[in-house]
């Protein structure tokens, strides 16, 4: 699994096409050429207008959304910051299917891919928009089918020191106020082994999917 930070997010459809155009100029016969196209994604133009913390009183974000292209999951972007603690921390990122409201799977073991433990140190600064990507390209078990629900989900795990309570990271998106900003899915609130509850904002994200050219 790999993460690294990309571009200012406003900047970030030029990436998904480079990376599209690159996938599919790819060696081998048209039979058995790739491609990895963008699928869903909640990606305005506007920025940020609301974030969530990740820290103890507030252990877990998520935000669902509906596939759209069957294929096979390889990466997804989603903005995730430091938070403003002093401490830095370990945050987990899942993806669950959801029930048909959209809430997540309360169960981490439902992934579809590993959990992927994140040391907040390398994500970007408090509240900067800008897209992380996470490439689960080398793992099994990643189809997905158009119309099926899932949501990429962060826990919080631990931080170093325990003397303070902020939180050590940050999800951006967006609030309702002119309307539901990403109709085929919504974030929601809790915690994983207990539960999760719609709420009525959504989190920017981005997923690719991997299809036979």
């Amino acid at each position: 699994m790999n993460v690294k930070e990309f571009a200012n997010r406003r900047g970030s459809w030029f990436w998904a096409l480079l990376c599209l155009v690159a996938i599919g100029a790819g060696c081998g016969s048209s039979g058995d050429r790739q491609i990895v196209r963008v699928d869903a994604e909640y990606d305005p133009a506007t920025i940020s207008d609301t974030s969530w913390p990740i820290a103890e009183g507030t252990p877990g974000v998520a935000q669902s959304y509906t596939v759209l292209a069957d294929g096979r999951l390889n990466e997804f972007w989603f903005v995730i910051t430091q938070g403003e603690s002093l401490d830095d921390g370990i945050i987990r990122i899942t993806v669950r299917p959801t029930d048909l409201m959209g809430v997540p799977d309360p169960d981490p073991n439902s992934s579809i891919i590993d959990p992927i433990d994140v040391d907040t140190t390398i994500l970007p600064p408090v509240l900067v928009d800008e897209f992380s990507v996470f490439d689960v390209s080398s793992e099994s078990g990643r189809n997905v089918l158009a119309g099926e629900m899932y949501a990429i989900v962060v826990d919080f795990v631990n931080r170093s020191t325990n003397n303070d309570a902020n939180a050590i990271a940050r999800v951006l998106g967006q609030t309702n106020a002119l309307g539901d900003p990403y109709l085929e899915g919504t974030g929601s609130t809790g915690e994983s082994g207990v539960g999760f509850t719609a709420n009525t904002n959504d989190y920017f994200f981005r997923t690719f999917v991997l299809q036979p050219q």
